[in-house]
């Protein structure tokens, strides 16, 4: 196929897409039926719903099939606001999950928070859901002298940030950011639903509190299409 059809086949799949009676429940009819009504081979259709799952308009789930992606969430990761708190400010419908937690060491975190390299965390992996989608897997890594008891804690409807202000005082006051793109790994994509290798964006953030000692340390991993990066400047010069 040429090229032009390639990009012809491209709009015409926006075109489906935008139209919501021919998408049950947000599902693309199975890539049989759509090459068989595109007249093209299922090698070119793949490669127009890929163009289209690179722009975030549409969005695969294991042995499911083809979704249209819902609208991505506003994420401001500078704010000082709990996942559920900036999901239901948007309308939006917030639910976790807690995978697993532990104590253990971890080297990227340790090197992260300028730590000896077999310091021990509180770990904490969550899964979080918008609209009953999942679209972030984290891991949370706390310095356990800065919060004990932290594993006894409910991590499903409370916060861990609310948490450390309120039941241990803390003022997380000093923090950093890394964000880039990537390859969601095997474990990741596994807990999203998606394919190993499916396009993510990950966030790593550093935490210290008011006296600048090491706090926490997270690793987030979005489905890249998810969400919309906000971050609102204000020049108080």
């Amino acid at each position: 196929m040429s090229d032009a059809y390639y990009i012809h086949l491209t709009e015409r799949l926006r075109e489906l897409i935008n139209d919501l009676d021919a998408c049950e429940e947000g599902r693309l009819p199975a890539e049989r039926t759509l090459a068989e009504h595109f007249r093209t081979t299922r090698v070119t259709l793949r490669q127009a719903l890929a163009h289209l799952e690179g722009e975030g308009r549409i969005h695969r789930s294991n042995r499911r099939g083809w979704f249209v992606s819902p609208p991505p969430l506003d994420y401001d990761p500078t704010r000082d606001a709990g996942f559920n708190d900036y999901v239901k400010a948007q309308g939006r419908r917030p639910r976790t999950e807690v995978l697993l937690t532990d104590t253990r060491p971890h080297r990227p975190a340790a090197e992260a928070l300028g730590l000896s390299t077999d310091q021990t965390f509180f770990h904490i992996r969550r899964r979080r859901f918008v609209d009953d989608r999942a679209v972030l897997s984290e891991s949370l890594w706390v310095v356990p002298e800065r919060a004990p008891g932290l594993l006894e804690g409910d991590y499903v409807s409370h916060s861990l940030w609310g948490q450390l202000r309120g039941r241990w005082g803390l003022t997380l006051a000093h923090r950093s950011l890394r964000l880039y793109s990537e390859a969601l790994r095997a474990q990741e994509a596994e807990e999203l639903g998606v394919a190993a290798g499916t396009a993510g964006l990950s966030v790593r953030r550093t935490i210290f509190d008011a006296r600048r000692r090491p706090v926490e340390y997270d690793e987030e991993h979005w489905l890249h299409h998810a969400l919309c990066i906000t971050v609102d400047l204000e020049n108080t010069s």
